[in-house]
């Protein structure tokens, strides 16, 4: 068998008769608005090398879920998607036009060839997935971006075991760094080393022969977010990690774009260095895209709101949260402060208990004591969350930025939760109810037990301690 990374989450994985499939393929282009690119790019010629004959996506977001990446592949192709509470990954799928798709529950085992199989174990209350993968006697694990830990790690670990390889995330894909709390400058708003740390932790708890740093390779080209490159864990800082605290076993092997592993002839890597001199690559890379990027900065700056639009998507938002959500933010408003052409053009603040929306002038003064809990992005990243239902993608980017008090970065964090909820279909709260989520949930009660753990933790001793969980 083999397998190649593709790019910042992709994956070929092929049987010794050619039987082959595909994880997350995002190949071409860019994601997240420009914000999101792979690092290193994808070559043309590995692109058009591949011939998938099923694909797998984790879950829905778009460095895994890439629109413009999947319609480099026939119609009819296979592709198959965890099955959680809900079905926006299958609903979206038949919606690009693909008419073949495979929804795998919890634990579900799925045959691809002879020696060749893959079992789907979801993870979070916002549906991600680890895929494990059986063939021809290799045995591979792709947590990419799923956090599994405690009993549902275990789970794997002990149906599966030896596991060969294991492939994890290890830097930020949230949006801690986008925070500013304007009464403390300066007050650190994310551990960047803890990304490490815990890929350290869950590559050991598997036992697994070598770990690949994973689905952390891309960097940031858009204006407003290159400067987070600068926060980016690369695959070289986990190797570095590992040997600085002397861990032995998982081996890393740092793995980018065209890198791959057979059973015949080991690892075949390149010699290319793309971490020791990043910067420089970086801003050749910029100059390549510079193309690109402007014709979406002029499309940024064009666009316009419609009021009514917002009202709408506002009005629905609320009448889905249940009273003691709206009750929690009976006395804050949220200002998103939108900008197009350079300029702030629109500022509306949002009342979320009544679903009011009040449209404010665009100079308006915005003083911290008045507007604690500032949203800032661009007309057309807010558009967008409202017509596609994303405003739990728009963190991810890197291209949101939060200014909050101290005091109220509380209500900020939970809006972006609540927003999750929504868009997952949480809320209302009968859908928790539905034949499909109860199936689901009752397939993962180790993972229902571990929140129920760390729920006791934090009303305990008011914190979180993941360790225990990872080890």
């Amino acid at each position: 068998m083999e397998f190649k990374i593709l790019s910042h989450a992709g994956l070929l994985i092929k049987n010794k008769s050619g039987r082959s499939l595909i994880c997350d393929p995002w190949l071409v282009g860019s994601s997240y608005w420009r914000s999101w690119w792979n690092y290193p790019p994808v070559s043309k010629d590995l692109i058009n090398s591949l011939q998938p004959d099923f694909i797998y996506l984790t879950h829905i977001h778009w460095d895994h879920f890439h629109g413009d990446s999947l319609k480099k592949f026939r119609p009819g192709i296979p592709i198959i998607v965890p099955k959680g509470n809900y079905s926006r990954m299958k609903d979206d799928l038949f919606y690009l036009g693909y008419t073949n798709i495979i929804e795998l529950k919890h634990g579900e085992r799925y045959q691809i060839d002879e020696h060749f199989s893959i079992t789907s174990y979801q993870f979070w209350m916002f549906l991600d997935s680890a895929l494990l993968i059986e063939c021809d006697g290799v045995i591979l694990l792709n947590l990419n971006d799923s956090k599994h830990m405690g009993l549902t790690l275990k789970q794997i670990v002990r149906k599966h075991k030896p596991i060969d390889f294991v492939f994890r995330s290890h830097s930020s894909a949230n949006e801690r760094l986008s925070y500013e709390v304007v009464d403390e400058p300066g007050a650190p708003v994310d551990d960047l080393e803890r990304y490490i740390k815990e890929f350290a932790q869950t590559a050991r708890a598997t036992k697994a022969k070598y770990a690949i740093p994973f689905a952390s390779n891309h960097c940031h080209l858009h204006k407003d977010s290159f400067h987070f490159n600068q926060y980016i864990q690369h695959p070289v800082l986990v190797e570095d990690y590992f040997k600085q605290h002397k861990i032995p076993s998982p081996i890393v092997r740092v793995m980018v774009s065209g890198d791959s592993w057979s059973s015949t002839n080991g690892f075949t890597i390149s010699d290319k260095d793309w971490f020791t001199n990043r910067s420089t690559i970086l801003a050749e890379y910029l100059e390549q895209q510079s193309e690109s990027l402007e014709k979406f900065y002029l499309q940024e700056n064009k666009t316009e709101i419609d009021k009514q639009v917002v009202v709408d998507y506002f009005e629905k938002f609320t009448s889905t949260l249940p009273f003691f959500v709206k009750r929690y933010f009976k006395n804050v408003n949220f200002t998103y402060v939108l900008s197009a052409g350079g300029a702030t053009k629109y500022i509306y603040q949002i009342n979320i208990h009544q679903g009011k929306v009040m449209e404010l002038p665009p100079d308006t003064p915005l003083d911290h004591g008045k507007y604690p809990l500032q949203i800032h992005t661009t007309a057309f990243i807010f558009l967008r969350g409202i017509e596609f239902k994303i405003f739990s993608h728009m963190c991810i980017g890197k291209r949101v930025f939060y200014k909050v008090t101290s005091q109220h970065k509380k209500y900020m964090e939970a809006l972006n939760l609540v927003f999750n909820a929504y868009e997952y279909d949480l809320l209302p709260l009968h859908r928790l109810f539905t034949w499909r989520s109860v199936e689901s949930w009752s397939m993962r009660w180790r993972e229902v037990i571990l929140y129920m753990q760390l729920a006791k933790d934090k009303l305990i001793y008011g914190k979180l301690d993941l360790d225990k969980y990872l080890r």
